[in-house]
């Protein structure tokens, strides 16, 4: 039986540096580069202007008060025309909260 409880999404800001700092541990784990996301981390003075910047956008999928998944994008200021464009550069579901994981394997 699969079971969907409640999460919230949070977009994060400068107040956020501990889920920021969770969401940064989810990437790392989902991606298999927990040395990339954790060794050289920014200082809290650095993340907290880019949270508090207009291009960067993170956002946390939160269980119990916990990150278990989210993302990050930058807002792209186009040249050919007066318009932007939203990058999606991260975007992570820890593994225990993916569907996929939670589902019976065919036999065949």
């Amino acid at each position: 039986m699969i079971s969907f409880e409640p999460f919230s999404i949070c977009q994060l800001s400068a107040k956020d540096l501990a889920l920021m700092e969770e969401l940064l541990a989810v990437f790392g784990e989902a991606f298999e580069e927990v040395d990339r996301y954790s060794s050289s981390r920014p200082s809290h003075t650095y993340l907290k202007r880019l949270l508090n910047s207009h291009y960067f956008i993170a956002l946390a999928a939160l269980k119990n008060g916990s990150v278990v998944g989210g993302l990050v994008a930058y807002e792209l200021q186009k040249f050919e025309q007066e318009r932007s464009e939203i990058y999606i550069y991260d975007l992570a579901v820890a593994a225990e909260h993916r569907l996929a994981s939670k589902l019976p394997v065919p036999l065949l």
